[in-house]
Parts: structure tokens; sequence; C-alpha cells
């Protein structure tokens, strides 16, 4: 299961290298300018509904019934269920995407109401701009997500590299004459690229599409059934986001920027480690869980747990030790000043206490999905809005954007304890002292790694000691066990 992991890993580290380089890109450009806020605020809204309806709560939903129906009915009846939602998918989505073109400029001002009129206009045009990408990112995701439960890993985390190149090529190339525009028109072309990449794999594993939707099918439904509460559930998580994004409005121009830039180096980590073991795991725990192999489920979420120790405790360090020579290597070039990358390192900060939890987060909640339930996950994300809430009114005067990005961590680990404190309740039997003593670990190697590369000067070199310094302390506990422990 780990050796996949591995190769999903490096194509995943890939991706998220080259959106960095976008980023770096668009920080050396446009700067913490009005533009960029405009932009990242309307790429958000775009982007939300990858979560809900492309790779997050459908494909999540999708495979456990998919599974259920391949074992009670055979493959060729199972099938029939990827048609159907695919079908009723698209349908959907191009009646959100046309609602958001026609309502653009009141999606935002509502959304964003500390921007000036400037910064509310702009963003409304960028977001008309990006809306078919909507279209776009949801139907690849949930390909992705229905050739992930095939075993094919690579091709859909290949996608992000299409998306990306299209978007630092837009920055590079037409900046000058069009400004943050033609950034806009290649996110919905980038969102084209991600879908016509996972097409041809799709088509290979299912042959033939057929464009019925079988309405009465009990499987559907239960989707449907299941589906509800899940939406409620991650949708509201994206609504912690977009009253991060309200409250942010409201910072002087270029906070929004701050945030968002931090929020896509902490993101890093959660993309390569936290989602690639997720993404591992979930097809393997609910087809375990289908069988009622209770064990192989408790052994697969173990190892997970300890293998995001293993990888993200010393991300969390670097982020909080070297935040400001992290930011001042990844976006300190062109218009991205001495103030800006001072903002966006305490976001990091901040943002980063949370670095563990959120990647727990992946796995946790594939538990609960996997038995079929969206009741617990959804409570608790619904939990997490008022608490999201009140931290961020408490915080905002007083810290500004340090506060905003510390509310973040803060609910994610209320959540996270909730999760891991309910799924040990029910389903799993976790071994918290092996866990708690791998956290332990990697937290104890992190500060002597941390300690080495503070004895130099240079950002650069900081860095790489750092990382070169903790990969020689586990060296040798890894190459002796290998990957057994994480099974």
């Amino acid at each position: 299961m780990f050796k996949s992991g591995i190769f999903l890993a490096i194509i995943t580290m890939l991706s998220r290298i080259m959106g960095l380089v976008r980023n770096t890109v668009s920080a050396k450009y446009f700067g913490a300018s009005y533009q960029n806020d405009a932009f990242n605020s309307s790429f958000r809204i775009a982007n939300l509904f990858r979560q809900l309806l492309g790779e997050g709560a459908l494909g999540n939903t999708f495979i456990p019934i998919y599974n259920k129906k391949e074992k009670e009915l055979g493959k060729e009846e199972a099938r029939k269920l990827i048609f159907s939602v695919l079908n009723l998918l698209c349908l959907f989505l191009i009646i959100l995407t046309i609602i958001t073109i026609i309502f653009s400029n009141q999606i935002m001002t509502a959304i964003a109401k500390g921007f000036d009129d400037k910064t509310n206009i702009l963003s409304g045009e960028l977001l008309r701009i990006m809306a078919i990408y909507i279209l776009f990112i949801g139907m690849s995701g949930m390909i992705g997500s229905v050739l992930n439960n095939f075993k094919q890993f690579i091709i859909p985390a290949s996608t992000s590299l299409y998306f990306n190149f299209a978007m630092i090529f837009a920055a590079v190339v037409y900046k000058d004459k069009f400004g943050i525009y033609p950034v806009a028109w290649a996110v919905t072309i980038g969102g084209l690229l991600q879908l016509l990449v996972v097409l041809p794999s799709f088509f290979k594993t299912f042959g033939k599409y057929s464009f019925v939707i079988e309405r009465h099918d009990p499987y559907l439904k239960e989707i449907f059934v299941m589906l509800l509460p899940m939406l409620l559930g991650v949708f509201g998580w994206q609504i912690n986001v977009i009253v991060g994004q309200m409250f942010s409005s409201f910072l002087p121009a270029g906070g929004l920027t701050a945030l968002s830039y931090a929020n896509n180096l902490y993101l890093l980590p959660l993309g390569v480690f936290g989602t690639t073991i997720s993404t591992i795991i979930f097809p393997t725990i609910s087809k375990a869980t289908a069988k009622g192999d209770i064990e192989s489920v408790t052994k697969s979420v173990n190892g997970g747990l300890k293998l995001v120790a293993l990888l993200v405790i010393p991300s969390t360090i670097a982020f909080t030790i070297f935040a400001n020579d992290i930011v001042k290597v990844v976006y300190g070039y062109g218009k991205f000043d001495a103030s800006a990358v001072k903002v966006t390192a305490e976001c990091l900060f901040f943002y980063s206490i949370g670095l563990y939890f959120n990647n727990g987060m992946q796995i946790l909640t594939r538990i609960f999905y996997s038995n079929k339930n969206t009741k617990d996950p959804v409570k608790f994300s619904l939990i997490s809005i008022g608490i999201n809430i009140l931290i961020n009114v408490l915080l905002m005067h007083s810290m500004k954007h340090k506060g905003l990005a510390l509310a973040s961590s803060i609910t994610l680990g209320i959540n996270f304890l909730q999760l891991y404190i309910t799924a040990q309740k029910k389903y799993v039997k976790f071994n918290n002292k092996e866990v708690i003593g791998y956290i332990l670990k990697t937290l104890i190697t992190s500060l002597i790694a941390a300690g080495v590369g503070l004895l130099f000067a240079n950002s650069f070199v900081r860095i790489g000691v750092f990382a070169l310094v903790y990969i020689a302390l586990w060296a040798v506990p890894l190459i002796k066990g290998g990957l057994n422990e994480f099974r």
C-alpha cells in the first residue's frame, strides 16, 4: 500500500512545487496588491466546488457504495452506478456554472464585504471568467476519485501539473498587456486540461460511455442519502474558509494575499503527505470494512497516522522556526517586498500549528465514510464553524492576520480530537502509545535538526541543513525497519 504511496507522493510533490512556482511568479509580478487580493478571493470561490462535488464529498460517498454494489451485484451492474453519478453531476455543475456567471458580482460583494469598490468589481469580473472552471474541475475530481478506487493514482494526481503550467505561462507572457485577467483565463483553461488528462484512463477502464441515469437504482439513492449530510459537513468546513475570507477582506490591501500565500505553503505537506496517504488508504479500509475485517482497518489507520507524524511534524517545525526564511526563498522577489514577506511569514507560523491535525483528519474522516457514517463528521464540522467564527472575532482585533491563521489551527485541533475520540469509541482501536510516541520522536528529531540549521545564516543553507539532518537521524531506523512499522 505504502509503496504505491511513494510514487503518488512524488507526482504530488512535483504538482505542489509547480504550484509554489505559480505563486512565486504571481508574487513577483503582482505583489501583495489589490489585484492579487481580488484574484485569490474569487479563485477560492471557484475552487470551493472541487472539494464539495469533485474529489471531496461525492467521491468519498461514492467509493463505499460502489464497492458494496460490486460485491452484491457484480462489476457490470456496479459500473452503471458510475455513469449515473457522473451524468447527474455534470447536469448540476452546468447549472451551477451558469448561476455563477450571472451572479458573480453579487457573490463577491456578499463574501468580501471589506473590499473597496475597485477590488470588489475586479473580483466579480475574475469570478465570471473562472466560473466554467467549476464544471471542469468538478468532473475531473470525480473521475479521479473513480480511478483511485481502481488503484489508478498517478494520472489523477498529475493533473495539477498542467493546471499550474497554464497559470504560470499566462502570468509570464501576458501580464504586461492584460494584468491579472490572463491568469483567470488560465484557471479555466487549466481546469479543461485537468479533465482532458483523466478521460483516456477513464475510457480505457470502462469502455463505452453510457448517458443513462438509473433513476430507480437503490444504490444511487443510498449515495444521495449519505451525500446530503456529508455535503453539509464539507460545506461546513468550506464555510470556515469563507468566514476567514470575509474577515481578511477587512485587512489592509495585501492582507488577504499574505494569508493566501501562507496557506498555500502550509497546504504543501497536506497535499503531498496527508492527501496521498488518505487516498491510498481509503479504498483499502473501505473494502476491509465491507468484509468486516476490523484488524486490517486498524493496522492501516495506525500506520497512516504514524507515517503522517514522520512526514508532517518536521514540516511544522520548519514552518514555525524557519517561516521567514521559507517565505523569503519562495516569494521574496520583485514586487513582493520585505514587509509582504514579514506578514506572510507571520501567517505561516500560526497556520502551521494545525498542520498535523489537518493531515490526520484526512485519514480519520475516511474511517467514518467507510462505515457509511456521515453524521458524526458533519456534526463536528458544524461545531467547528461556530468555534472558528468565535475565535476570529476574539483574535481579529488584537492579532489581525495572525489571529485569523491561529483561529484556523485551533479549530482544526478541536475537530481532529472529536474525530479521533469518536472513531476510537465506535470503529478502531488506536495504538495511542505508539502514535503519540512517534509524534514525540519526530518532534525531538525535528528540533535537533532545526537547532543545527540555525547555526547557519543563509536561508537556503538553513533549510537544506535542517532537511539533511532530519533525514540522517531517521535513516538508520527506516533502513532497518523499512515500511513494516507503517503497516
